[in-house]
């Protein structure tokens, strides 16, 4: 009798920890777990959490790290785990960029295949400590891939740039990303406010979102629209390496009630963030940023987008058209296009914005996209097997 193949999944950071490579697997997982015994094996970046839970029909094991380092760990106990469920496992998932990587493709048994999905490169952006971190990451990453059957990128867009994937003789897939759809939104019958938009973004403070861009557009729209409002939510409390909160904290305030700090939202809070806002502003900066899963989100509420014009970040906007692209790091453009984006759609159906996003980013499609690479690459099981 057949048995259920069992798929173990590798990464960094999981639930609860919020960030898109996190929600992307933490999605997958969970999905995937209604024909299949998934297990995530994760790091312990809070020592509050508990080393082993089942969420969701998915059973997570956390490894405690020795160090932590850039935006990584290294984690001995991570690497012994790591080998025991490996052992017991028909597919493994990797998800990069991750510093442990580079060891534990080599633990991998060599009749159990890897399927990587590159989430995005990494970038240097401090001293001399973080650029050989960087460094070795990406010799990680390039260590992984090479040991890979299958490597899903978020977009050929993304991909076409990124000098690790690039160089890498593998199978790509484009996968895009899976979205939660928290329905069409309190607003979705609610015209688009050009006169007096509310404009929101959901993300970590960290550097690579590009908030401190935002902020200064924001002074752009205010000065042709004064009653306009900045609706900022995500964590900028708890952030793997290191929040830009203190840096921005006095240009947020100084803008009194026109700007609203929300910090992290639980998801039962999302379909009221999403409703108070006429348009959403993805300002990435840099690579770290492969595509903007929250876009989507936004988008599947009724909400259009504006966001930077980069590889990968641009693709929802490109694909659906519900929305408006930028040159990143330019405050300016950003505040034309955020003002452009509303007086446009003024008279635009927010139900159709729903429908270009659900049109072509479909979950059961993502999860289904999966499933075919693991019956690919993993022989057929029967019970007697391990």
């Amino acid at each position: 009798m057949a048995r259920r193949k069992r798929l173990l999944v590798v990464l960094s950071y999981y639930h609860p920890y919020i960030s898109g490579v996190s929600e992307y697997a933490k999605l997958l997982a969970e999905g995937l777990s209604a024909d299949y015994d998934v297990t995530v094996l994760t790091g312990q970046h809070d020592p509050s959490l508990p080393v082993f839970e089942r969420m969701h029909g998915v059973d997570v094991h956390r490894a405690p790290a020795l160090l932590f380092l850039h935006k990584g760990y290294i984690s001995p106990a991570l690497a012994r785990q790591y080998r025991a469920l490996a052992a017991m496992s028909d597919v493994v998932n990797f998800h990069l960029p991750m510093l442990d990587v580079a060891w534990l493709a080599r633990l991998t048994p060599r009749r159990v295949p890897v399927i990587t999905t590159y989430q995005c490169d990494v970038q240097a952006i401090g001293g001399l400590v973080d650029r050989l971190a960087v460094a070795a990451v990406n010799h990680a990453s390039r260590t992984c891939l090479r040991r890979s059957s299958r490597v899903v990128v978020l977009s050929r867009d993304y991909a076409d740039g990124s000098e690790i994937v690039a160089a890498q003789p593998t199978h790509l897939v484009e996968g895009y990303a899976p979205i939660k759809d928290n329905g069409p939104g309190i607003a979705i019958n609610r015209p688009i406010n050009h006169e007096a938009p509310v404009i929101g973004f959901l993300g970590r403070f960290v550097a690579e979102k590009g908030i401190d861009v935002l902020i200064e557009a924001f002074a752009h729209v205010l000065a042709q629209r004064p009653d306009a409002r900045l609706i900022l939510a995500g964590d900028y409390k708890n952030v793997a390496g290191g929040s830009i909160y203190p840096q921005i904290e006095k240009r947020i305030t100084g803008f009194g009630d026109r700007i609203e700090l929300l910090g992290r939202i639980g998801d039962d809070e999302l379909g009221a963030f999403y409703g108070q806002l006429d348009v959403f502003v993805l300002p990435s900066v840099n690579a770290y940023e492969a595509f903007g899963m929250v876009q989507v989100e936004a988008m599947f509420t009724g909400v259009p987008v504006v966001a930077s014009d980069m590889r990968g970040v641009r693709v929802p906007v490109r694909l659906t058209g519900a929305g408006e692209l930028a040159p990143p790091g330019d405050a300016s453009a950003l505040a034309a296009a955020i003002l452009r984006c509303v007086d446009v759609r003024a008279g635009t159906s927010r139900q159709a914005i729903r429908e270009a996003a659900l049109g072509v980013f479909s979950n059961a499609a993502f999860v289904q996209r999966y499933a075919g690479m693991i019956e690919e690459l993993a022989p057929e099981t029967d019970e007697s097997t391990r």
